[in-house]
């Protein structure tokens, strides 16, 4: 069973998604909260011991959503944090994932996705709904893009190894970096692959490793960061 929380400054959605993922076989909510402030306090508490993942809004009165996940990180790193909201920029999205949250989904989602975005979250995987994933992955061209010249037999060889400051990575690493924002889970990327999970686990490992970072989320951000999409 999943224990989550849920913070949100509106009563209807707390109910609504206790009342929904309660219903879920495998999910159960252990307590609600209306802004970070209380969360502060349940964090210590009986309440929160079995807690795996905490949803929660990313505006709220007295501490907004950013500002909480960043306390929640730091004093419970093993807890998945999934911003759950209507805002869906990239500014916000690339904000949060910076802060170490796990997951980034909109409210318009079924609950079938977010229950599914819960179990993925807490097995490790960054989750991004098909919304914050499009805004990740949509780059607006500039005048400094456009004025760039074609590229030559060299330039593709180097974008096929992916950005300079990823040179660290192997092509095939590179690859699945790729697949690892794509939010895939290591199953999904050995089947895309054709290859064993269990090689997949080892080039997260090693990618994660020479990436100096320490976990997924680290390895994603820092590639969103650097260009790769």
């Amino acid at each position: 069973m999943i224990d989550v929380g849920i913070v949100d400054d509106d009563a209807l959605v707390r109910h609504a998604l206790t009342t929904l993922l309660n219903a879920q076989s495998d999910i159960s909510v252990a307590w609600t909260a209306s802004d970070g402030e209380e969360v502060i306090q349940l964090l210590g508490s009986p309440k929160n011991s079995s807690v795996q993942a905490i949803l929660l809004d990313i505006q709220m009165p007295r501490m907004d959503g950013i500002t909480l996940s960043t306390i929640v990180h730091k004093k419970l790193p093993n807890i998945a944090i999934l911003i759950l909201t209507t805002f869906i920029n990239r500014e916000l999205i690339d904000r949060t994932l910076a802060v170490g949250v796990n997951g980034y989904i909109a409210k318009e989602d079924s609950i079938e996705s977010i229950a599914g975005a819960i179990r993925q979250a807490v097995g490790g995987n960054l989750v991004l709904s098909p919304g914050p994933g499009n805004q990740l992955r949509t780059r607006t061209p500039s005048t400094a893009d456009e004025a760039k010249p074609r590229p030559t037999e060299e330039t593709k060889a180097a974008d096929a190894s992916g950005p300079p400051e990823l040179s660290c990575l192997s092509p095939r690493e590179i690859e699945v970096l790729k697949l690892m924002i794509d939010a895939l889970s290591n199953k999904q990327i050995a089947r895309r692959l054709n290859v064993s999970e269990a090689t997949v686990k080892t080039h997260v490992s090693t990618l994660i490793a020479k990436l100096g970072v320490h976990d997924r989320v680290g390895a994603v951000v820092k590639a969103l960061r650097h260009g790769l999409a």
